[in-house]
C-alpha cells in the first residue's frame, strides 16, 4: 500500500510540475538586426511587439502565446542543419510563395529540390528556405 501511495504521489507531482511549463520565447542571434527585422516582418509577416531594452540590439515578435526575440551581437557564423529550423504555419501557401519569389528568396522541399513543395503524408505542404543569417525556416499550411 505504501508503494502504491508513493507511486501515485510521484505521478501527481510529475503532472503538476510539467503542467506548469510553457514556452516563453525563442531567441535567434543575428548579424544585422535591420536586415533580419525586415525579413521577419516583411517576408514572414510577424507582428513586432515592444521590447524593454531599447538598445537597438533587440527586436521582439509575437508568436501566438510566445515570442521570437532577434538579438544582434558580434557575429560568428553558426553551423546549421536543416533539421534545426523554425517553423511557421500560414493559411495561403500560394500567396506566400508568390511573396518569396517577388523578393527573390529561393525555397526548396525537404530533400533540397529548388522551387519544390514537400507534400507530407497527412496532406500538409512544406517549404524550406534560409533567413539572412543562414537559419533554416520551414513554412507549412497546417494553419
Amino acid at each position: 500500500m505504501k508503494s502504491l501511495f508513493c507511486t501515485i504521489l510521484l505521478l501527481f507531482t510529475f503532472h503538476i510540475s510539467t503542467a506548469q511549463v510553457k514556452l516563453n520565447h525563442i531567441a535567434v542571434y543575428v548579424e544585422d538586426l535591420a536586415e533580419s527585422k525586415s525579413f521577419y516582418s516583411d517576408i514572414i509577416g510577424l507582428e513586432e511587439i515592444e521590447e524593454p531594452f531599447k538598445d537597438g540590439l533587440h527586436v521582439w515578435y509575437k508568436l501566438g502565446n510566445t515570442q521570437l526575440h532577434l538579438i544582434e551581437g558580434e557575429w560568428e557564423e553558426p553551423t546549421i542543419n536543416k533539421n534545426n529550423h523554425l517553423c511557421f504555419s500560414i493559411e495561403n501557401m500560394e500567396g506566400f510563395i508568390e511573396n518569396l519569389k517577388a523578393n527573390e528568396i529561393s525555397f526548396e522541399n525537404w530533400v533540397g529540390e529548388a522551387g519544390k513543395i514537400t507534400q507530407r503524408v497527412d496532406g500538409v505542404q512544406q517549404i524550406y528556405f534560409t533567413d539572412p543569417n543562414g537559419y533554416w525556416i520551414e513554412v507549412n499550411d497546417d494553419y
